[in-house]
């Protein structure tokens, strides 16, 4: 009940947020695969802001911004999908897929920023993959992990990217969130373990596929 309500309450927040621009994409016959490939390539465009940030401070604003309309776009192809009926798993790969690509270049980038701890950087890219790693597998053995934490990627994304808008004024505003990010990454990945075990604790031994 707990994940329905959170799921359904995202999926609404969305529509109200963007419910217009969504519809237009709908009634435009805007493919989901053109928003997946427009959110990768404002990941990817995030990453070389951030790596300039040696150049001037405002690029890391600029990388946060861009990774901000990245993860917007990747929140609504989901719903231009549905709506549009056009869901597939082939979709749903290369949209999973891509979101992990975009985020480990942005990684780099913050990386190459040279205005955070190499240790941070690691352990949010090390923690953010095993929280999308830890909902496969769940899924993988038959136990759905949607809503099941405090750090998917959207809260991740919101995160960095708000600290990176104030990095101008607090410049190690980026270095703290990555931090916070990693710890409550790591949170999540915790809570979703025990949910799987106890979800199929008392499973009956069979043969293993």
């Amino acid at each position: 009940m707990q994940q329905r309500s959170r799921k359904e309450l995202q999926r609404g927040l969305v529509n109200r947020l963007a419910g217009g621009l969504i519809r237009f994409f709908v009634e435009r016959g805007i493919s989901p695969f053109h928003l997946t490939y427009a959110s990768f390539t404002l990941s990817v465009i995030s990453a070389v802001f951030y790596a300039l940030t040696g150049a001037s401070i405002l690029f890391t604003a600029f990388g946060g911004v861009s990774w901000l309309i990245s993860g917007f776009f990747d929140a609504i192809d989901g719903e231009v999908a549905r709506l549009s009926s056009k869901t597939t798993k082939l979709g749903a790969y290369l949209d999973s897929m891509f979101d992990k690509a975009g985020e480990a270049l942005v990684c780099i980038g913050i990386l190459l920023s040279g205005i955070v701890d190499g240790i941070a950087v690691l352990l949010f890219c090390a923690t953010s993959l095993l929280v999308s790693y830890a909902r496969a597998r769940a899924e993988g053995v038959g136990v759905s992990l949607k809503g099941v934490g405090i750090a998917e990627r959207a809260e991740r994304i919101i995160l960095i990217a708000a600290a990176s808008l104030i990095v101008p004024l607090y410049p190690a505003s980026l270095n703290i969130a990555l931090y916070l990010g990693a710890a409550l990454a790591s949170i999540t990945v915790a809570w979703r373990t025990l949910h799987v075990i106890g979800s199929l604790r008392g499973e009956r031994p069979g043969a293993e596929a």
